[in-house]
């Protein structure tokens, strides 16, 4: 009898996971890819940029930093914008990006490394790839949206001189940071490109 009842259990155990399985399986194949209200595109390179935190002259000669293209220049014109001749326009000063869009936008980065393939300064990582990576937002295609290299996933970082394309998908309301995930640790106070100013922000 008690064997007959534990027979009935596992059988009405196996119907329920299987039930589980496939119910999960129907939801996976149902899944969409988010339908983008706007697209907003912005045109970002991460370079080296020395910069002051306040006006009593306290610098940071090995400060790294994104900016839109639009907002850059070269050091020198016989080159052009290549790794490691790119510097602020004038007019502008260096301070953690911000990009906007609204709920229900998607965000498309077309990001280039334009940081010199070796350090500027010793207190700079000596890792030069880099890219973008969104806390928070949902990646709109692939994993390849990510900013990273884990794993055995694809890496969606770059080396200086080449470029990649992100998009993000704003679910709801929020601000989220942004930063290279290509050197977290390592370099002053063991934050990787982090303290030399390589993050910012996404407000949606």
């Amino acid at each position: 009898m008690k064997l007959e009842k534990t027979l009935q259990q596992c059988v009405s155990f196996a119907i329920v996971v299987t039930v589980i399985f496939v119910f999960a399986s129907v939801v996976k194949t149902q899944e969409i890819t988010p339908t983008c209200d706007r697209t907003i595109k912005a045109d970002v390179v991460a370079f080296d940029q020395p910069f002051f935190y306040n006006r009593l002259g306290a610098v940071n000669p090995a400060g790294m930093i994104y900016a839109l293209r639009s907002d850059v220049k070269p050091k020198s014109s016989t080159t052009g914008l290549v790794p490691g001749n790119v510097t602020l326009k004038d007019y502008k000063r260096a301070r953690p990006i911000v990009l906007r869009l609204n709920v229900g936008d998607c965000l498309v980065i077309v990001f280039q490394n334009l940081l010199d393939p070796n350090r500027v300064d010793p207190d700079q990582p000596a890792t030069r790839t880099a890219g973008i990576h969104a806390v928070g937002l949902n990646l709109r295609n692939t994993i390849l949206d990510d900013g990273s290299y884990v794993g055995t996933n694809l890496p969606s970082i770059v080396s200086p001189g080449n470029s990649i394309t992100y998009t993000w998908y704003a679910e709801k309301e929020g601000n989220h940071v942004i930063y290279s995930t290509a050197a977290t640790t390592g370099g002053e106070g063991d934050g990787g490109s982090l303290p030399m100013c390589l993050f910012g922000a996404v407000n949606v």
